[in-house]
């Protein structure tokens, strides 16, 4: 599991150090009241005699003394809390409690308590007597440095005595404090090894069932004959078991396949779709996006086939993906990404080795029945997709997703000499349909894991912040049907036309930002992103954009966004050069997000 970040709030660990610092300003308070001369105390008490031992002149506090001596005790526990909430805020922004920024803080805060502290005893003195002043300012020190003495000294007996204590406790129990192997080590090891054992017997050893199964892995498992049972080939050579049997599902997919004869009434241009669209939205579900961010959906279509959607909750994320698909007269298929979600047998499902057959998955039914629906478009929607780690569930089709078209293949399970699979499962390989889209939605809260730069690299994420307004619906906004082969060809004739494509000034300029970035963050992107942002530009152009905004989005999304998060020294300066070659490269009325962005990023500094 991902560590959770730094909160500014108290942890136990402070309250005890807060507890502590209390502590000894009670004690330093008891030892200053038995210190003064003519105090409470009568004299010659203890502490006066330590006093004296130490050879601390005898002082008589007046009324002033005794404000400064209180000011200097509140001021010090106000500075203790103070130091420890400052180290957990440079935990919060992940920098060093160490670095001399954070000193310099600690000092900063040191010098003003204690000025305000001097400052208020100097005033309790009016008229002021500078050595009346000095008297109580040594008064207090006295009581400060005696005060220590006392609190070691009793300090050291309460440890003894814990010690002492817990000892005698656990007299009979063996000494582990230098032992790695810790009880709490060893009942956590073994409930892990528990649920292993307990999920190898459940799914049939599912890495064997992949063919990933280690020497070490067999071997941890000879101690149990039903887990000896369950470690066996998935499907035995001399077991009689059918497709049917093992694959229910999707062999009454095959038999139901009736999709290839369907037509489509599809004659629409690429400013049409996004304009019908976005009044579909907005009268029939009274949605209303801004232009440009159906623009930048449709254009994401043809750049990559994972698309994120992130942002506030309740903004339409998950309606953009779904109403897209029932817009063109499909049905999108919806999951909701689960917290337990680990591997990738949560999409698509494990042999089960006490039932003989496949558990399949809904996803695993879907992916299989788009096989057969060679000319329609395929919207997959994981919604919440980052409530639990995307790497883990959905690596295969992370990696699946980079080849080409024609190698979109996915082994579901290795399948025994003879077997006869599902009539689109030769071998236990999947043909991931190419007509299939991946649409993820993701909120940014407590609740979720970061998305880290690997699966942003591998998608195209469009942000979702703020909330749209309301616009009067003109024109269409009735549904059409949209096959996948017109899709792809209105993206081809967008990207094959050079008044849409990226010129070669174009790409000059725009490396002049990606340059500056590069030099000052130490941020780049590969072929992957160049090769998307060459895909992009010319579909969104074609569908009523400018280049200025399609180069501002993939730069705010792709680029700028790796800064989020980082609070190093020079970064802030960094930002706010970033935002002045930007305005004199572009105009400025262009790369509006970007400097929405940067200017964001520069507030938290």
């Amino acid at each position: 599991m991902e560590k959770p970040r730094f909160k500014t709030h108290f942890t136990r660990k402070n309250f005890i150090a807060l507890a502590i610092v209390y502590f000894y300003l009670l004690v330093t308070v008891f030892s200053g009241l038995c210190l003064d001369a003519k105090g409470l105390m009568k004299e010659d008490n203890p502490i006066q005699m330590l006093g004296k031992i130490l050879s601390l002149p005898s002082i008589d506090a007046s009324f002033g003394t005794y404000i400064l001596f209180s000011m200097v005790i509140v001021y010090s526990l106000l500075f203790a809390a103070a130091f420890i909430y400052e180290m957990r805020l440079a935990k919060y922004y992940e920098e060093k409690a160490a670095s001399l920024k954070w000193i310099g803080i600690y000092v900063a805060t040191f010098f003003i308590c204690l000025i305000l502290a001097s400052v208020i005893g100097i005033i309790a003195h009016i008229p002021v007597n500078w050595e009346y002043v000095g008297n109580s300012f040594l008064f207090v020190l006295e009581s400060l440095f005696v005060g220590l003495i006392i609190f070691i000294i009793l300090g050291s007996i309460v440890l003894f005595a814990a010690m002492l204590v817990i000892n005698l406790k656990s007299i009979d129990k063996p000494f582990r404090f230098f032992n790695k192997e810790t009880k709490e080590q060893e009942s956590e090891e073994k409930e892990q090894e528990e649920k292993e054992l307990n999920d190898q017997v459940k799914q049939g050893h599912l890495a064997e069932t992949f063919g990933e199964v280690s020497p070490s892995s067999t071997a941890s498992v000879n101690n149990s004959s039903l887990v000896n049972q369950a470690v066996a080939s998935p499907i035995s050579d001399n077991e009689e078991l059918t497709k049917e049997k093992v694959f229910p599902s999707l062999c009454e997919i095959d038999v139901l396949a009736t999709y290839q004869n369907e037509e489509f009434n599809d004659d629409i241009t690429l400013p049409d779709l996004v304009t019908k669209f976005r009044n579909y939205l907005a009268k029939e579900e009274k949605l209303y996006f801004d232009i440009n961010t159906i623009r930048c959906f449709i254009s994401a279509l043809s750049a990559s086939r994972l698309i994120i959607l992130e942002g506030l909750s309740g903004t339409g994320k998950s309606s953009l993906a779904r109403y897209f698909s029932e817009f063109i007269s499909e049905e999108s298929f919806f999951t909701p990404v689960q917290a337990t979600w680990r591997d990738r047998t949560s999409l698509l499902g494990y042999y089960n080795d006490f039932s003989k057959s496949y558990n399949e998955t809904e996803f695993l039914k879907r992916l299989y029945q788009a096989t057969y629906r060679d000319n329609h478009i395929n919207i997959m929607v994981l919604d919440e997709m980052n409530i639990s780690r995307v790497e883990y569930y959905f690596a295969d089709f992370l990696s699946i997703l980079e080849y080409p078209i024609d190698q979109w293949k996915l082994k579901i399970m290795n399948l025994p000499f003879n077997f006869t699979a599902p009539d689109h499962l030769e071998n236990g390989i999947l043909d991931i349909a190419p007509t299939t889209y991946f649409i993820g939605t993701a909120n940014k809260d407590d609740s979720t894991y970061t998305i880290t730069d690997k699966v942003y690299d591998r998608a195209i994420t469009i942000s979702f912040n703020e909330q749209n307004d309301y616009f009067l619906v003109e024109g269409e906004a009735e549904k059409i049907t949209l096959s996948y082969s017109k899709l792809q060809s209105l993206f081809s004739e967008a990207q094959n036309n050079e008044a849409y494509q990226l010129s070669k000034d174009d790409l000059t300029k725009f490396k002049v930002l990606t340059d500056y970035i590069y030099e000052t963050f130490d941020i780049t992107f590969g072929n992957r992103i160049l090769n998307q942002i060459i895909l992009f530009t010319p579909v969104f152009v074609a569908a009523g954009g400018r280049k200025e905004d399609a180069l501002d989005f993939m730069l705010c999304r792709k680029i700028l966004n790796k800064l989020d998060g980082r609070f190093e020294d020079y970064v802030e300066q960094g930002l706010e050069d970033l935002l002045d070659l930007i305005n004199k490269t572009y105009s400025k009325e262009d790369f509006t997000l970007s400097k929405q962005f940067i200017k964001k990023l520069l507030r938290r500094f």
